[in-house]
């Protein structure tokens, strides 16, 4: 039986559509805000995934997308888009944030293992990075 002949059909149809990044609640991509943009696994040419959310609606979605189609919300003009994860690093005004220090924070909660009996006070330890951007803003992040 001879071989198959290999497929003629060019990677790029085998690539799942490109939906634009939108809304179905409010019905609009307006008031759209990209969270964090990540490499897609296994890797698809020209394609990411993206988390974003409806400043409007307050939800989040996430999705596989054209870099086209999240350049599209991110190059607005009026878009004002805080901090962006892209990959590991984090932007802020266009801008990669540089870690300035590193702390180790303390969480502390009340805790009653059983109705009626005594709190006891429970605490982790966190190791945390501070970054901080070029115009002055910072954020503290887990390390």
């Amino acid at each position: 039986m001879p071989a198959q002949p290999a497929s003629r059909v060019p990677d790029e149809a085998h690539q799942p559509p490109d939906e634009r990044l939108w809304c179905p609640r409010c019905n609009t991509d307006q008031h759209l805000l990209v969270d964090s943009i990540q490499s897609h696994y296994p890797p698809a040419p020209n394609r990411v995934d993206v988390s974003y959310q409806c400043v409007e609606c307050r939800y989040t979605y996430e999705q596989l997308a054209s870099v086209q189609r999240v350049a599209a919300i991110l190059n607005r003009p009026s878009s004002s888009q805080g901090v962006l994860q892209f990959g590991g690093q984090f932007l802020h005004c266009g801008n990669p944030m540089k870690t300035r220090s590193c702390e180790l924070r303390r969480i502390q909660a009340p805790l009653a293992l059983k109705p009626g009996a005594p709190l006891r006070l429970y605490e982790v330890y966190i190791n945390t990075r501070v970054l901080g951007c070029t115009c002055g803003f910072r954020m503290e992040i887990p390390d």
